[in-house]
């Protein structure tokens, strides 16, 4: 092979590639043979979304590809020459490497002016890319709308993937809460210092352990019930008839 050829590995199958310059970005060149070379136009954003609702979903409980009709439509749109069926089945997991992003170095630091988008950016997405009649996620879209709302703006037509995966990252919440018996106390402790204080879960965790403390010992005491009245003292049992009276002279006034 010539300079600058690499032999990348997919699933237990090895490809002879190498970068070469396009008009649009750099385009991946493919050896199967010494004459027989293909070539992989870039794979933008736009191109990927766009293929990902038709290809992908989510059904209310897992995502759903395709990956067979994906590596398909990103051949049938990105290979020069044309591939016939058997040479695209070949090549498939090539183009599903290809297209998420292939050996690119991945980026030094997030876009910048990247927001996090809010729960009204999320429901109105969902809302807009669910199919009401099958409970369908068109994935593509709602990816789409997620970039929107972070960038402000619908991302460029020749955006790369690198977008996508800030805003994902961005947009998605770490899982850090494990099944122990300290993640149970925190999730307790995190909710009522967000019921009390209007904190989010973030402030909570961010906030030094010993203000935690604190806080809710100060919680501890304002929240704890009155103590108990004191019982009123019994009234004094009276008595009645001359009992009552201990100090009464009795005179007795009798007849003759």
């Amino acid at each position: 092979m010539d300079q600058g050829w690499q032999t990348v590995d997919i699933d237990g199958r090895r490809f002879a590639v190498r970068r070469v310059a396009a008009a649009a970005g750099p385009a991946l060149e493919v050896e199967r043979s010494p004459t027989d070379r293909v070539r992989l136009r870039p794979w933008c954003l736009d191109d990927h979304l766009s293929a990902l609702d038709r290809h992908a979903h989510h059904d209310g409980q897992a995502p759903r590809l395709d990956p067979d009709g994906l590596a398909a439509e990103i051949l049938a749109r990105t290979s020069d020459p044309p591939l016939d069926a058997a040479s695209a089945s070949e090549l498939a997991p090539l183009a599903l490497w290809w297209a998420s992003g292939g050996d690119s170095p991945v980026p030094a630091s997030a876009p910048s002016g990247l927001r996090a988008w809010s729960s009204l950016d999320r429901a109105r997405a969902l809302d807009a890319c669910t199919d009401p009649a099958t409970g369908r996620l068109a994935l593509g879209s709602y990816l789409r709308a997620m970039i929107a709302a972070s960038t402000r703006e619908a991302p460029p037509a020749a955006a790369s993937l690198a977008l996508l995966d800030a805003v994902t990252e961005l947009n998605t919440p770490a899982i850090d809460m494990s099944e122990g018996p300290g993640s149970q106390a925190l999730a307790q402790v995190t909710l009522r210092l967000c019921r009390a204080l209007g904190w989010t879960p973030g402030q909570v965790w961010s906030a030094p352990a010993a203000e935690v403390d604190r806080v809710l010992a100060l919680l501890d005491r304002l929240e704890a019930p009155a103590p108990a009245p004191a019982p009123a003292p019994a009234p004094a049992q009276r008595r009645g008839g001359l009992a009552a009276y201990p100090d009464a002279v009795i005179i007795e006034v009798g007849e003759g």
